[in-house]
């Protein structure tokens, strides 16, 4: 029991060091521990995330309401990112362990790119609740991006910095 304890309390630390919250109220966590999430500037996020399927960071579990579309900016950083997207996952309640039902993604940005995403919330039939979730995936044989390859957030807040490059000069 003790052990229960302990471990549950372990998982909350981990939980609360890696979950963001902008200032309207949502709140995201990442979705492998592997991966890094911090807040940029303004309502922005910075994520990197390790090789494998699409990884990133989720909403929390918000309840159908509010506004029908909403307009992000997704800004690739690093090219080892081969693409980063928005995702909205439906589920059938608001409280528990849910269902997920149905999924809808928005267009790709790719490395170098900077694209506003509008994501229209058009929920399907039965559905209660969403969770949005901002994933990537990388280039093949990449182990993993840099912190802060992906950023995200409100179109004023996202902008997209080139990467460094080393000029090189012809000799006499």
């Amino acid at each position: 029991m003790r052990r229960w304890i302990a471990g549950s309390f372990a998982l909350l630390l981990v939980c609360q060091a890696t979950a963001v919250a902008a200032d309207d109220g949502w709140r995201f966590r990442l979705t492998t521990p592997r991966g890094s999430l911090e807040r940029g500037d303004g309502l922005a996020l910075r994520l990197g995330v390790p090789s494998g399927r699409a990884w990133g960071v989720e909403s929390a579990l918000r309840p159908i309401g509010g506004p029908r579309e909403l307009t992000l900016a997704i800004a690739v950083r690093d090219v080892s990112v081969r693409e980063a997207f928005v995702r909205v996952a439906w589920y059938d309640r608001d409280t528990g362990r849910p269902r997920q039902t149905a999924i809808a993604d928005s267009t790709i940005a790719r490395s170098g790119e900077r694209d506003a995403v509008i994501v229209t919330l058009d929920p399907p039939a039965g559905a209660i609740a969403y969770r949005m979730r901002v994933l990537a995936r990388l280039e093949p044989g990449v182990a993993r991006s840099r912190e802060g390859a992906i950023l995200v957030g409100p179109l004023s807040d996202v902008r997209i910095a080139p990467e460094y490059t080393r000029l090189l000069a012809e000799g006499p």
